[in-house]
């Protein structure tokens, strides 16, 4: 697996592209714009390219686009829903242009029109956008914390997705521990926390689980609030994230910490943290 973080913004991309292979960071996870805006600033193809050269200079791969979380595929709101589309039209063309082989989306919400009709525009809207993205970019459905009007809390609604897509549809999912938890998935133990991936395994397929979000969390197991902390100040227990990682997953599967004071001390700390729960679940 190719352990790695989320990349602040700030700072400067060379800087902390330098700073996480410092931390021995084999991938990374970025925003390209602002996660909380609905355009990005115009590409400049000459800093896209050389910002692929050092990541390829620097064996840092792959990297992982984060989509900006306004993205909503599911959205009653025409406005929204048009918006949606043309922002993920464009991270996906950047990220084709910088060389990221996935795009990470949260699945959608129906906002209030039921959990069926959100799922059926979710799902024909993925069909219809597909179309205009590159080929080389595969879209990753992170399950959320589920709620409300969430369509990604569970596991089943995802594999569901996949299925209506087909099996050549280039769309995969990204496997996020604390929205598990929140979700209401027991990562309290090994026992659970195998429990919980035949169940993940069963609704999407082993080989369609093509990014983790490795990280911990302060909620209540099942209180749907996505309450990141560092690894060894959350609910989930070493013993889960080791049986996590004692799976056969590929060489190449990102493994991404999305913790709190990215970009500071903490980062070294939680990477040393992860580091020994894989290794203990590969021993």
């Amino acid at each position: 697996m190719r352990v790695g973080l989320h990349m602040p913004l700030k700072g400067g991309f060379s800087h902390n592209v330098n700073r996480a292979v410092g931390l021995g960071c084999r991938s990374l996870q970025i925003f390209i714009g602002s996660p909380k805006a609905w355009h990005l600033a115009p590409p400049n193809e000459a800093e896209l390219e050389q910002r692929r050269r050092l990541l390829a200079e620097k064996s840092i791969y792959p990297l992982v686009i984060h989509s900006a979380y306004l993205v909503n595929l599911s959205s009653a709101n025409e406005i929204f829903l048009r918006k949606s589309c043309e922002l993920m039209q464009e991270t996906m063309k950047r990220a084709a242009l910088i060389g990221a082989p996935y795009v990470v989306m949260h699945a959608g919400s129906h906002g209030g029109r039921g959990f069926d009709a959100g799922m059926k525009l979710f799902i024909s809207m993925l069909k219809q956008e597909l179309k205009k993205w590159p080929p080389q970019v595969r879209l990753l459905l992170e399950n959320t914390a589920g709620g409300g009007s969430s369509l990604g809390g569970k596991f089943a609604p995802l594999g569901q997705i996949l299925k209506e897509l087909g099996p050549n549809a280039p769309v995969g999912i990204c496997l996020d521990t604390a929205h598990a938890w929140a979700a209401g998935y027991d990562l309290s133990s090994a026992e659970g926390t195998k429990k919980s991936m035949d169940e993940l395994f069963a609704a999407v397929g082993f080989e369609r689980v093509m990014a983790i979000h490795a990280n911990n969390i302060g909620s209540p197991r099942g209180a749907h609030r996505d309450r990141h902390v560092h690894l060894r100040e959350g609910l989930i227990p070493p013993e889960a994230f080791s049986t996590l990682f004692s799976y056969p997953w590929p060489e190449e599967l990102p493994v991404i910490l999305e913790s709190p004071e990215i970009g500071s001390h903490w980062d070294e700390i939680n990477l040393t943290d992860l580091r020994s729960y894989a290794a203990a679940g590969v021993s």
